[in-house]
């Protein structure tokens, strides 16, 4: 037999245990879930924040970079040789002040010119300034590459600034820049909680930070292990102390100039809220385990007080003595009945024993039924409850919002994701929880989804915070056993960075239009005055050739008995210099017209112009061996006169440095490369080295020297056709097996 309990010691138990303990276990687990919570929406917000500021930096410092490119550019272009590198510089300046200064320095480390508002120029006879010991010329010399400096304070200006610098004809370009603007890029990083984002040089220096009087000062970063490993490359999320303060820290390694990026949060600061919350909680746990206790012990006495003294008189009945009075009444019902009841049960006692023993039979009968449907509605109980657990766990580790709504647009189940994004809408209308309206959405998914029973997608802008949000809702229809609409399913997902960063991307190409326009504009002006004033001084060269040519012939003819061996000599070389001098102006020309002449756009026969070149060429030579492959039927559209002359050039190359083989094979043919037609015309001629490949089109440069006659303007010519009809050329060769010219054209 069980030991007897105490009614009275086992209600207090029962209400302590029914009501204390889980209100007490509930507050435990909500205060952990919240702390942990609350540590990883930190860690989450400082993640983001320093991607943030790394995407922010990544996309300023390419800033510095172009324009110091641009800057060497210019320097290097023909048209500024021999003018003053500060003018150069400065031009560019105007446009855009990033730089307080931009300084040229030389091979050997000197200081040969020096740009920017208010710097003084430097002078020719003075002592020149040397900046081969410095580390950013040592790092150019090292690298060969973009190298930055670490924070320093400026002589001129005395603010913090920062070097960026490229190598330029064995030395160096360098600008300095003030650190205000990538400043800018963290401060709106710093909060009221004291959250911040800061940038620390390799050498612990501040690069950026909220508190612009930091910058270039070294603190004691560099004693911190997270942020040391961040300089080797390691990314996370940590525990640490900054100036004696706890914090929470990202660390994220900037790749392009081994900076590091750090992003804290005031530890103190940010949980002082539940810290706030713990002792409240604990403090009105307290009031109300005193107040249940003391109204329990109350309560228990008085229901127990009736029981006890029946508990008497029901001893006394069982000892054999004749009770009248059972005990006092009590204001229960319930024990009243139970007063009044007694004494009929003992006197039906006898009555129902025999009956009893019938009903027991029937009731053993009974008992094995109940027993087996027991057993089954245990399992089906058991398996119910498992697949809810199951349910709840799936909902619960959704990294979407979900939530289910009924035919009145009411919300009857959130998971903790949903409740995230657009806050706690458990039975309210989802049109007033979501966007405080009064009726249904205009254009609502849920609504489209009950009408016509398919899937519908929606994007929709909300306020969160203070911050804009942006949210994709794929919306289905929920039907039941009988295929009947009986609610929806709504996925939410937060899609605000997608969204930024199309934003972003949609103005970064617009501004790289605005500047591939200018720069296409400025270019244009230049070569449009580049080909007229070639075309000039071909002009003007053609009148001195002809009276050099004219009186070398008169001397020749007229004098020549008074001329020995030697000027006779000299003459015929004066001669053929101004035959080769006449066919490089006759280039020059060409070259010009190909660029300035109109396009006139027909249909053209191609193969029809190779077999007339090929004719051309076999005439010119008829004791050489030739064979020429020419394919039928290639057409294109363009310009026939630019095309012949681009075709012409080629073939003639091909004829030219395939004379020195037993049989000349020249082959103009077409093929399909990436889907595009790709022209191409092969030899079996000299070929050429593959490193001298990017230069067999500029103007003058001949890959084979004097080995071959011609200007080596050729080439020059045949890519500027090329070019204005939209196509590209290039080239493929063997030393001593022959060459291949590709070439595109776009109609």
């Amino acid at each position: 037999m069980k030991r007897a309990i105490s009614i009275r010691k086992s209600l207090i138990t029962s209400v302590a245990a029914l009501t204390l303990l889980p209100m007490m276990t509930a507050m435990v687990i909500s205060l952990v879930m919240f702390h942990l919570e609350t540590t990883d929406r930190i860690r989450l917000d400082n993640q983001k924040v320093a991607q943030t500021v790394a995407t922010a930096v990544e996309l300023f410092i390419a800033r510095p970079v172009v324009m110091l490119k641009q800057i060497r550019d210019e320097a290097n272009e023909p048209v500024h040789v021999g003018m003053d590198l500060a003018a150069v510089a400065n031009s560019t300046l105007n446009t855009d002040p990033l730089f307080e200064s931009v300084l040229f320095v030389n091979a050997t480390g000197d200081l040969i010119g020096v740009a920017g508002e208010g710097v003084a120029p430097v002078k020719k006879d003075g002592v020149k300034q040397n900046y081969s010991g410095t580390d950013l010329f040592k790092k150019i010399k090292q690298y060969n590459r973009t190298v930055w400096s670490e924070p320093y304070t400026s002589l001129k200006s005395g603010e913090s600034v920062i070097s960026i610098a490229l190598p330029w004809k064995g030395g160096m370009i360098s600008g300095t820049m003030n650190l205000s603007y990538l400043c800018k890029l963290v401060e709106p990083t710093k909060t009221y909680q004291n959250s911040y984002a800061f940038i620390v040089s390799p050498q612990g220096r501040l690069v950026a930070h909220p508190d612009r009087a930091l910058v270039a000062e070294k603190e004691a970063f560099i004693s911190i292990p997270q942020i040391t490993a961040g300089f080797q490359g390691t990314t996370g999320t940590y525990n640490f102390n900054i100036v004696n303060r706890p914090v929470i820290g990202s660390v994220l390694p900037f790749s392009q100039n081994e900076w590091v990026i750090v992003s804290v949060h005031d530890k103190e600061n940010t949980y002082a809220s539940l810290y706030r919350m713990e002792r409240l909680l604990g403090l009105l746990t307290i009031m109300v385990i005193g107040g249940s206790l003391f109204y329990s012990f109350k309560r228990v006495d008085r229901i127990t007080a009736p029981i006890l003294a029946f508990t008497q008189s029901t001893r006394r009945i069982a000892e054999g003595e004749h009770v009248v009075d059972a005990g006092e009444g009590s204001e229960y019902i319930e024990i009243n009945a139970l007063h009044e009841n007694f004494q009929a049960m003992a006197k039906a006692v006898a009555e129902r024993e025999n009956e009893l023993q019938v009903r027991n039979e029937e009731l053993a009968m009974t008992e094995e039924e109940l027993r087996s449907q027991v057993d089954e509605y245990i399992k089906t109980h058991d398996a119910l409850v498992s697949e809810k657990v199951k349910l709840e766990s799936i909902l619960s580790s959704m990294g979407e919002g979900l939530s289910i709504q009924d035919m009145e647009y009411r919300v009857i189940l959130q998971n903790r994701a949903h409740i995230a994004l657009v806050g706690d809408a458990l039975g309210k209308y989802c049109y007033q929880a979501y966007r405080h309206f009064d009726a249904i959405c205009p254009e609502c998914p849920m609504k489209m989804a009950f009408e016509d029973g398919d899937i519908h997608m929606a994007l929709r802008k909300l306020e969160r915070n203070g911050v804009d949000i942006y949210l994709e809702i794929s919306v289905s229809p929920l039907r039941n056993s009988v295929n009947e609409i009986i609610g929806g399913i709504e996925v939410v997902r937060d899609v605000t960075d997608r969204e930024m960063a199309d934003a972003e991307i949609r103005r970064l190409n617009q501004e790289l239009e605005t500047r591939v326009i200018e720069r296409t504009a400025e270019l244009e002006i230049a070569n449009r005055e580049l080909e007229s004033f070639s075309y000039s001084v071909s002009h003007d060269l053609r009148a001195p050739l002809r009276h050099i040519s004219s009186y070398s012939k008169i001397i020749e003819s007229e004098y020549s008995e008074n001329l020995d061996a030697d000027a006779k000599y000299y003459i015929a070389r004066i001669m053929a210099g101004c035959g080769k001098m006449g066919l490089l102006i006759d280039d020059l020309l060409e070259l010009s017209q190909v660029t300035r002449t109109e396009l006139r756009r027909k249909q053209v026969n191609f193969s029809k112009i190779a077999n007339a070149i090929a004719v051309s060429l076999a005439e010119s030579d008829p004791m050489r061996k030739a064979s020429f492959r020419i394919v039928d039927g290639l057409e294109v559209i363009g310009d026939e006169g630019l095309l012949e002359v681009m075709l012409n050039n080629l073939m003639s190359n091909a004829w030219k440095y395939s004379s020195k083989k037993a049989e000349t094979v020249i082959e103009f043919g077409c093929k399909t490369i990436a889907a595009r037609q790709v022209f191409f015309v092969r030899d079996n001629g000299a070929g050429f080295d593959k490193s001298c490949a990017d230069n067999l089109f500029a103007p003058f440069q001949r890959v084979h020297g004097n080995e071959f006659e011609g200007t080596g303007i050729g080439l020059a010519i045949v890519q500027r056709v090329v070019h204005r009809h939209g196509g590209k050329i290039w080239a493929d060769a063997v030393v001593d097996e022959g060459a291949t010219f590709y070439f595109t054209l776009k109609y």
